[in-house]
């Protein structure tokens, strides 16, 4: 008995020490107390895991708190099914856990933020899993791939710049294929992924006397080529961006044009009667600039939800801890990553997503010259 209260006594001393360390440490100034803007103390301060494993721990030692939570109706957390979570990463009873593991991107869905949405459906983007390069490449020798739009060197006066870090990302209707499952909707056809939209766009573009040049390389040979992966998609449109801009002084917009993998009632809005493929902004938030890219992704996405309001799913920031956390957007302050529509949007609704965006760009464009000649 004394053992055993003696064991108590230590506990609850431990508890106290650690209390007053941990009230003394937040009490520190905020160039001090960088610990707690490190995103992974951030999420497990915030983890129901750790809570449960916590108060499990703690009512072992306390018998009386057990006996409160009986009281008060609150279940105490299972040691197997914590166990179980801690090895797996799976929660059960959440579907979502289950992916979170084997997708790519579905283990972000609720990290990040998200801001100046007006339209319905999950806030956060899916990012598809990453496709069979082999495979793609196999199916080159079948397809006639068309020409770039115009040739990137000779086009000095353009003022957007529209690329494809992704490039295979396709759409299921386009694939006249909608039996297909989501995460196979990747090609190396231009006419069936985001290559079609970026040429969509360059077109509207060019209806309003907007020069725009659009970069329709094959990113998943390049890629094959290299030796690279996946991984290396934005390292290797960075070369891409790089090179651009030595050659083309005068380029003001880089528009890296993706699809989102969420289903056709999270990505499609309906303005006037008008289907329309839903546009979602990406911010890196992991370079030092990025509120230059912010405060852009806010101008043009006030714009779209005063026009066409629905459209815009919004902006959301992303941190390296949730991906590549840049996206090449250090490069230009008018950089953005724009996720047109999902897997199930048809060729008429991306159609009108990129003349309300082209649109858009364009009066952006005379607004920033309106500033500049005042000056």
């Amino acid at each position: 008995m004394e053992h055993k209260l003696k064991n108590h006594i230590l506990v609850y001393l431990a508890g106290i020490i650690i209390i007053f360390l941990l009230i003394s440490f937040i009490s520190l100034s905020k160039s001090q107390n960088r610990f707690f803007h490190f995103s992974i103390v951030s999420q497990l301060t915030e983890s129901a895991l750790i809570s449960e494993s916590l108060l499990l721990m703690m009512s072992s030692e306390v018998p009386q708190l057990g006996n409160n939570l009986k009281e008060n109706d609150i279940d105490m957390p299972d040691p197997s099914t914590l166990f179980f979570e801690f090895s797996s990463g799976i929660t059960p009873k959440n579907f979502t856990s289950l992916l979170g593991v084997e997708l790519p991107g579905m283990n972000m869905i609720s990290n990040g933020t998200q801001m100046g949405g007006m339209g319905s459906g999950t806030a956060m983007a899916i990012e598809s899993p990453p496709p069979d390069f082999e495979k793609l490449l196999e199916e080159e020798a079948k397809e006639n791939q068309p020409e770039q739009d115009e040739n990137i060197q000779a086009k000095k006066n353009a003022n957007v710049f529209i690329y494809h870090t992704h490039a295979w990302e396709a759409f299921l209707p386009l694939m006249n294929d909608t039996n297909k499952k989501p995460s196979n909707a990747s090609s190396i056809n231009n006419n069936e992924n985001v290559v079609q939209v970026g040429s969509m766009l360059t077109k509207q573009l060019k209806k309003r006397g907007v020069t725009a040049i659009h970069d329709k390389t094959n990113v998943t040979a390049s890629l094959h080529e290299r030796g690279w992966n996946y991984n290396d998609s934005y390292k290797f449109s960075r070369q891409t961006l790089q090179e651009v801009t030595a050659s083309n002084e005068k380029i003001d917009y880089f528009i890296d044009v993706h699809r989102d993998a969420q289903r056709k009632d999270a990505t499609t809005a309906t303005i006037n009667g008008k289907k329309y493929a839903k546009l979602y902004f990406i911010v890196g938030t992991g370079h030092k600039n990025y509120e230059q890219n912010l405060a852009f992704a806010n101008k043009i996405n006030r714009m779209i939800n005063e026009k066409y309001p629905g459209l815009s799913k919004g902006i959301y920031k992303k941190s390296k801890s949730e991906g590549n956390g840049i996206y090449n957007q250090d490069l230009s302050k008018r950089s953005m990553l724009v996720e047109f529509g999902g897997v199930d949007n048809t060729r008429s609704e991306l159609k009108n997503s990129s003349e309300a965006l082209a649109e858009i760009i364009q009066e952006h464009q005379q607004n920033a010259l309106k500033v500049n000649s005042a000056k």
